[in-house]
C-alpha cells in the first residue's frame, strides 16, 4: 500500500512539473521603457530581467520600450526575440503531430529574431503578420508590419515569405505564392497577395533596417492620411458588428463552470483533476471556444488594424462624415471607449486556449484549421 501511495505521489508531481515547465516559452534576457504582459486574461503586475514568457503571453511595448526574450531550450530553439518600440506580439508554441512549433504573431510593429535549432530536436519557427507567413531556417532577421502589409531584411540565413490571410493558422503551410529573403535583399508582402522583391543596402545592418523601415512607414502613413475616410470605411461595419459578438462569446465564456476552474488553477500556479477528468472537461470549454473562435480572428484583425490607423488620423480630417454617418472623430471616440472590453475579451480567449493545450499535451484545438 505504501509504494502505490509513493508512485502515486510521484506521479503527480511530474505531472505537476510537466504542467510548469509547459507554460515558459523563454525569459527576457533585456528590456527598456514599459513593457506590458497580459497572461491568462491579466496584466501582470511587473515585468523586468528574468520575467519568465509563457505560452500565449500578448507582450506589448511603449514607443520607447523594447523586450529581447531568449527562448527555453526546450522549445527546440537557441536565440531570441526582440520585441521592439511601439510593438504588440503573442508569442505562442504548439505541439502538432510531435513537432514543438514555435511561432511570434506580429499584431503590429516590429520584431527581430536570431534564432538556431537544436540538434536532435524536432521544431520549427516562424513569425505570422496579417499579410505574412515567414519560415525561418535558422537565421537572423527583422520583420515589420503596418497596414497590413509587411517587410522582411535578412541579415543570416534565409526567410521564405509566403502571403497569409489570417493570424490563426498554427501549422507552417507555406504556398508556392512567396519569395524568399535572404542577404542583400528584401521582401514587402502586400495585403492584395503580392510580394515584392528588392535589394537591401549593404554596410551596418542595423542602421540600414532602421532607415529603410522609417522611410517605407512613413510612406504609408502618408498614403493613409491623404484619405483616411476611405480606409476607415472598409472596417467600421466589421468592427461594430463583431467586436459586439466577441463581447457576446467572453460573456459566455465567463459563465463556463469548467474554465472558471482552469483559472482559480492558474492563478494559484498548480493544476487540479486527473487526465480522465481532463478528457471530460475538455470538451465543455472546447465548445465555447470554438463558437467564439471565427468572430474573434475577424474583430481581431479589425482591431489591429484602426489601433495602427487612429494615430495617423489627421486633426483636418475629424470633422468628415464615414459611411456610416459617423463623423471621424465620433467613431474614433467610440472605438476608444469600447477597447478595453474587447481586449478584456480577447485575453480570456487567450487564457481559455492556454488552459486547454495545458490538459492536451500542449495541442490547440485549433492545430488543424
Amino acid at each position: 500500500m505504501m509504494n502505490k501511495k509513493v508512485i502515486g505521489l510521484c506521479v503527480l508531481c511530474l505531472g505537476f512539473y510537466a504542467f510548469a515547465h509547459a507554460q515558459i516559452v523563454g525569459e527576457i534576457d533585456y528590456c527598456e521603457g514599459v513593457v506590458q504582459i497580459t497572461r491568462n486574461g491579466e496584466n501582470l503586475k511587473s515585468v523586468d530581467i528574468g520575467t519568465k514568457i509563457e505560452n500565449l503571453d500578448l507582450i506589448k511595448t511603449s514607443v520607447d520600450g523594447i523586450a529581447s526574450i531568449t527562448f527555453n531550450k526546450n522549445s527546440g530553439l537557441t536565440g531570441n526575440v526582440q520585441i521592439m518600440n511601439g510593438t504588440t506580439a503573442l508569442i505562442r508554441e504548439d505541439q502538432i503531430t510531435g513537432i514543438s512549433l514555435n511561432e511570434v504573431q506580429l499584431m503590429a510593429g516590429s520584431v527581430g529574431l536570431k534564432v538556431k535549432k537544436l540538434a536532435g530536436v524536432e521544431s520549427r519557427i516562424q513569425v505570422r503578420s496579417p499579410s505574412a507567413v515567414l519560415g525561418v531556417r535558422g537565421t537572423e532577421f527583422v520583420v515589420s508590419s503596418f497596414n497590413g502589409s509587411s517587410i522582411v531584411a535578412c541579415k543570416e540565413g534565409e526567410v521564405f515569405c509566403a502571403v497569409s490571410s489570417s493570424m490563426d493558422a498554427s501549422i507552417l503551410k507555406l504556398g508556392v505564392n512567396g519569395s524568399s529573403a535572404i542577404p542583400g535583399t528584401m521582401c514587402e508582402i502586400l495585403e492584395s497577395g503580392k510580394v515584392n522583391v528588392g535589394n537591401f543596402p549593404d554596410g551596418d545592418f542595423e542602421k540600414n533596417w532602421k532607415e529603410t523601415r522609417d522611410k517605407w512607414k512613413d510612406f504609408n502613413v502618408k498614403l493613409f492620411a491623404n484619405d483616411p475616410v476611405t480606409s476607415l470605411n472598409q472596417y467600421i461595419s466589421t468592427w461594430d458588428q463583431y467586436s459586439a459578438k466577441v463581447n457576446a462569446g467572453a460573456a459566455t465564456l465567463r459563465t463556463n463552470p469548467v474554465l472558471k476552474k482552469w483559472l482559480k488553477d492558474a492563478s494559484t500556479g498548480t493544476i487540479s483533476g486527473t487526465m480522465a477528468n481532463w478528457v471530460q472537461e475538455k470538451p465543455v470549454v472546447m465548445k465555447d471556444l470554438i463558437d467564439m473562435h471565427p468572430d474573434m480572428m475577424v474583430a481581431l484583425f479589425a482591431w489591429y488594424r484602426l489601433q495602427e490607423l487612429i494615430p495617423c488620423i489627421p486633426q483636418a480630417s475629424m470633422g468628415m462624415k464615414l459611411a456610416n454617418g459617423q463623423t471621424v472623430r465620433a467613431f474614433v471616440d467610440q472605438y476608444n471607449k469600447s477597447i478595453k472590453w474587447v481586449a478584456t475579451s480577447f485575453a480570456l480567449f487567450n487564457a481559455a486556449e492556454k488552459q486547454y493545450m495545458l490538459r492536451n499535451d500542449g495541442s490547440s484545438p485549433f492545430s488543424d484549421f
